[in-house]
């Protein structure tokens, strides 16, 4: 039964994710898919540089959304029949609708890079780490203007602050830690186009301002 509960989050949690909003956005109401401009990434980021403010909101709050859905979900499920594995299973819904968000089987497995699937995955997990999450992630984009650069440095926050909040010593919580360092992991892999070019001095800034 708890083999099925997972693999049955897992699974909805990844269609959830694969609804790629950005994408559906783009072709539907701007009639330009977003994987063709800039950088091709199907993500807030790439609709903010192309699109402009509003379509990035827009879609950074429908990616938050569909996480919540996806970790609820899980959460609701966990609580009532396994409560001891509610936090993992939260985590595994959301490193799922993360995947799914990255690689969506809807759009060719072409999707986006798992930010803000991340960000909110991290809030519905452990609201300490989110805080510390943001934090980095506020302040480094603040002070370099490179999202890119925040984002790497929050993923890798969020396991190693987590840790300090789990118990290790109870399997379930040693999931939830496997769980978030994958999450942390595919964030950075599908950043490392941006960290060579930050290391080459070629990465592009953000400018909310021009934007």
């Amino acid at each position: 039964m708890i083999i099925f509960a997972f693999a049955l989050t897992a699974v909805l949690a990844y269609i959830i994710g694969s609804l790629n909003y950005s994408i559906i956005f783009s072709t539907v109401f701007i009639k330009n898919d977003i994987r063709t401009k800039g950088s091709g990434n199907a993500g807030s980021t790439n609709m903010l540089r192309n699109f402009g403010l509003s379509a990035a909101v827009i879609t950074l709050i429908a990616d938050f959304m569909k996480t919540i859905v996806a970790t609820l979900g899980a959460w609701s499920v966990f609580y009532r029949f396994f409560p001891e594995l509610t936090q993992t299973g939260v985590a595994l819904a959301g490193l799922f609708c993360a995947i799914g968000h990255c690689f969506p089987v809807f759009f060719n497995f072409k999707g986006g890079k798992g930010v803000a699937v991340g960000a909110m995955t991290i809030m519905m997990v452990d609201f300490r780490s989110f805080l510390i999450v943001v934090g980095l992630f506020v302040l480094l984009v603040a002070v370099f203007k490179y999202i890119s650069l925040g984002s790497c440095v929050g993923a890798f926050a969020f396991p190693v602050s987590l840790a300090f909040f789990i118990d290790c010593s109870k399997p379930q919580d040693i999931a939830t830690l496997v769980f978030s360092v994958a999450l942390a992991g595919m964030v950075i892999f599908l950043h490392r186009q941006n960290l060579v070019r930050l290391f080459k001095g070629a990465e592009n800034k953000v400018n909310f301002k021009k934007q």
